[in-house]
């Protein structure tokens, strides 16, 4: 087990990063693709409409393309990417995995974004490079199917109408998650209310839930070829017969990889019954993990699986004896012991799971280990095989109305019950929020985790808890001042699709976010709050608004409803023009906070000095001209910091470019650039490129974004100059460092899109570029 570990960790660490297809053009195309999962799940009504509204249906489907073309100009689809499939498509009946369809869908990249941050994000192999859209009047074809899987979608989608029919809509959301799998149909707050006790891991048909049903399935075979006396061994025929159920159940419960590996563990289990061998718990467990990965290696990578592995491990190496796996065993003993056994093995898998727990949701309910040990033996003792047993009888029709309308009454009011208990737990546990762990404290905490596991005796796990807490500690202080850097200037351009966003860290240790991005996902609450936290900052000094549109000032509502802004910088211009604006309405919310906001009349010809740098405001000064659009208007911001410049130039074009250069062509130089407009063809004039001079540009834009940014005779400019220029799309987050004399430049991506000057690269595994005051 320990070697198949390790070798497990060495293949994720040293692999070679798959290539990725190429990128799927935008727009309406016709394709032919095969679906990997099919989704469903409902879409609440808003909490303040009536009790009577009822969800609606929602669906979506993972396909893998085959072949394609856009409509406008027979572009083709690469084959082998992958999409999200959204929109009408429940109509087309028959969806399930391993079947070829072909249809209509309107097609855009997804938004991803690539940046630097102590708290990388987790791997994620089998993210889609594009959504797609169904229109309403497109009716999905289904060329062929696989028979089995299209059975089991039948009998799926018979079950799921059964408990919309027969159960009111909370009731049949739950009952519908922990028999199909269909996590998404739980009403949000009953969610919240389970995420909150520690307990969201019901939601999902877990392995849990696998074992329970095949184990009931075992039990029943037993009694049956017992009360039959066939002359069989009714222990061993039981046992085999489990073995097709309980593959059976997690397939047509959605085939989880947590699931699968249960039905995996508990087949090699009952096979071994049924040859007559006894199965060995630790031995079972880690075979169907390894073989698992083995038939699929990106399950190995998905927190379910991971999870599910985890508290495995943890229950089965706790456990005396190997009862969980010898069906029909016997046992007994007081219900004290019983009760302490439950809460010991509980305890042992939340401490197993916690570290994936916190390096994905940042935190660890204080009383999830209680809520664990008391709700979660109601949930699969008594919900989920009356909801299991209530699905079976409303899907047989309504000769059995009696029946179900007594298990439908049973699971309403017990689902009911155990969302209060739930909301209960939640209420009194807060939770534990911590910082985003960087990777050395997540591999802190998990040496510890496994360390108080395999801990016999009480000084040893004290000894291990403290020596982890201290080593945490130090390592947090070493992150704080870091990430508050005051040995120079660093400037983190962010990668936030089709806008502009920055942060620069300034030598007295004050923040300045120049922008913050657009569009959805909202930038502000996906990239720069995310990266602040993991950084350690918890206030912005200075928040520049470059200009107000969309792609500059989108993100920046959910910056300040989130984190206290000393001050903020406008042109202006939207409060005089367009006073009911969104930007005009940012600046009225800012001075409400008691933010200090400031306009070019207050800071044109007054440096701010910031310990050793000085940041002049060079345009539009001395006031927004009227006969300028936005764009022009922009602010252009120039950072001294002893010999180094970095001018931020926001959306200006060529008028405000030739009306800088008019006035003082000399003040522009600079050694880092942030180039204007997103490399629009409007901007970057040549004779700006010169005056300018660059040793680096960067343009932050979106991948394959409509407006074909950069242009590529913009890229011509900056290179005729000899300068090279990245990209966000490219090379994600770019981050540049100096103390006044040498530069440092770190991309998170691995592509470039200029050659580098000779002494800039460094190895290309690292995206590391550097020069010396003397070169490059």
């Amino acid at each position: 087990g320990v070697c198949a570990a390790c070798a497990f960790i060495a293949g994720a660490a040293f692999r070679a990063p798959p290539s990725p297809p190429p990128p799927v053009p935008g727009g309406i195309a016709r394709f032919e693709a095969v679906i990997e999962r099919v989704r469903y799940g409902q879409r609440w009504p808003d909490a303040s409409a009536p009790d009577r509204a009822a969800p609606e249906d929602v669906v979506s489907a993972r396909v893998r393309l085959i072949d394609g073309e856009r409509l406008t100009d027979h572009a083709p689809l690469p084959a082998g990417a992958t999409v999200w499939l959204g929109g009408p498509i429940a109509s087309s009946p028959g969806l399930s995995a391993g079947a070829r369809i072909r249809g209509l869908a309107r097609f855009s990249m997804r938004q991803t974004f690539d940046n630097p941050s102590p708290h990388p994000p987790w791997p994620d192999p089998e993210r889609p490079s594009a959504g797609g859209w169904v229109p309403s009047q497109a009716r999905l074809v289904i060329v062929d199917a696989p028979p089995l899987r299209a059975w089991l979608s039948a009998v799926r989608a018979r079950a799921r109408a059964a408990l919309d029919r027969t159960l009111p809509p909370r009731a049949a959301g739950l009952a519908r998650a922990l028999v199909l799998g269909d996590a998404g149909a739980v009403a949000d707050d009953d969610r919240d209310a389970l995420r909150g006790a520690g307990i969201a891991h019901l939601l999902a048909v877990s392995g849990l839930h696998v074992a329970l049903v095949a184990a009931l399935w075992v039990a029943l075979a037993r009694v049956v070829l017992v009360r039959l006396a066939l002359g069989l061994d009714p222990r061993r025929w039981a046992c085999a017969s489990g073995v097709p159920v309980a593959f059976g159940y997690a397939l047509f419960a959605g085939a989880a990889p947590s699931a699968l590996r249960a039905a995996t563990a508990a087949a090699i289990a009952w096979l071994l019954v049924a040859a007559g061998r006894r199965p060995r718990a630790i031995a079972v467990a880690s075979g169907a993990a390894v073989a698992l990965s083995l038939v699929n290696p990106e399950h190995a990578h998905t927190p379910s699986f991971l999870l599910s592995v985890l508290a495995t491990a943890a229950i089965v190496t706790g456990s005396i004896g190997d009862a969980p796996f010898a069906a029909g065993r016997e046992g007994a003993g007081a219900t004290g012991r019983a009760l302490r056994a439950v809460a010991r093995q509980s305890a042992r898998a939340a401490l197993a799971t916690l570290p994936v727990t916190l390096w994905l949701f940042g935190g660890y309910p204080l009383l999830g280990v209680v809520a664990n040990v008391v709700l979660v033996p109601i949930g699969t003792v008594a919900l989920v095989p009356l909801a299991f047993l209530h699905t079976l009888l409303a899907s047989l029709g309504p000769s059995l109305a009696d029946l179900y309308g007594v298990t439908g009454l049973a699971v309403t009011h017990l689902s009911a019950a155990f969302v209060l208990a739930s909301d209960t737990f939640s209420s009194l546990s807060p939770g534990w929020a911590i910082p985003p762990p960087t990777t050395g404290q997540g591999l802190v905490v998990t040496a510890a985790c496994f360390a108080l596991l395999g801990a016999r005796r009480t000084r040893t796990r004290a000894a291990v808890a403290l020596a982890a807490i201290l080593t945490l500690g130090a390592l947090e202080l070493r992150l704080r001042q870091a990430e508050a850097p005051r040995d120079g200037v660093r400037v983190t351009f962010l990668d936030v699709g089709q806008g502009d966003a920055a942060l620069v860290d300034l030598p007295d240790g004050q923040l300045m976010l120049i922008d913050a991005g657009g569009g959805l996902p909202d930038p502000g609450a996906r990239v720069i709050l995310p990266l602040l936290r993991a950084r350690r900052r918890d206030r912005i000094d200075v928040a520049v608004l470059s200009h107000p549109h969309p792609d500059h000032y989108g993100g920046m509502a959910a910056v300040f409803a989130t984190m206290p802004v000393g001050e903020l910088w406008d042109t202006r211009q939207a409060s005089v023009e367009t006073p009911g604006s969104p930007p005009a309405a940012l600046v009225q919310l800012a001075r409400l906070q008691g933010v200090r906001v400031r306009f070019p009349d207050s800071l044109c010809g007054h440096p701010r000095r910031f310990g050793g740098a000085t940041v002049r405001v060079m345009w539009p000064c001395p006031h927004f001209d009227a006969g300028y659009g936005p764009n022009d208007n922009s602010f252009v911001l120039r950072i001294d910091y002893e010999g180094r410049r970095i001018l931020f130039t926001g959306d200006i074009e060529a008028h405000a470019e030739a009306s800088l250069l008019a006035r003082d062509a000399g003040a522009l130089r600079a050694d880092v650039l942030k180039v204007p407009h997103h490399g629009s063809r409007t901007s970057s004039t040549e004779p700006f490129v010169r005056a300018v001079a660059p040793r680096l540009a960067v343009v932050s834009c979106g991948a394959h974004n409509r407006y074909g940014h950069p242009h590529a005779e913009v890229l011509e400019r900056y290179r005729a100059q000899g300068v090279p220029v990245l990209t966000t799309p490219r090379a994600g987050g770019v981050v540049v460092r100096t103390d006044g004399h040498a530069l440092l430049v770190e991309a998170t991506g691995r592509a470039m899109d200029t050659p580098l000057p000779e002494g800039w690269q460094a190895p290309a595994a690292l995206a590391r570029l550097t020069a010396s005051s003397a070169g490059g």
